[in-house]
């Protein structure tokens, strides 16, 4: 994968939530690195989402970063892909908690 600049963005929830049950529920393809970090394969994009207090199946602020896009992307923009990722979760786990 080329080298993506290296962006990365802050998410917050109104309450804690299983993200990895989110992103099973939305068919995104992810690998678990531990209980605070998993890869997230997005679009064409390779996202590193990390917890930082607490863990991935109980998380209210995470942050997201660009790994790396695939070879085929041409003229990727990590901030939009990250802005794209963290709304889509976030609008997810705000509808099924209604």
């Amino acid at each position: 994968m080329p080298c993506a600049e290296h962006a990365a963005q802050r998410c917050e929830l109104r309450v804690a939530a299983d993200l990895l049950a989110t992103l099973d529920e939305r068919l995104i393809e992810h690998l678990t690195v531990d209980a605070s970090r998993t890869f997230v394969c997005y679009r064409e994009a390779v996202l590193d989402l990390t917890v930082r207090d607490g863990d991935l199946s109980a998380a209210r602020v995470f942050t997201v970063g660009v790994q790396g896009f695939a070879y085929r992307a041409t003229d990727p923009d990590p901030a939009a892909v990250i802005t794209a990722f963290c709304r889509d979760l976030v609008a997810a786990i705000e509808t099924a908690a209604q």
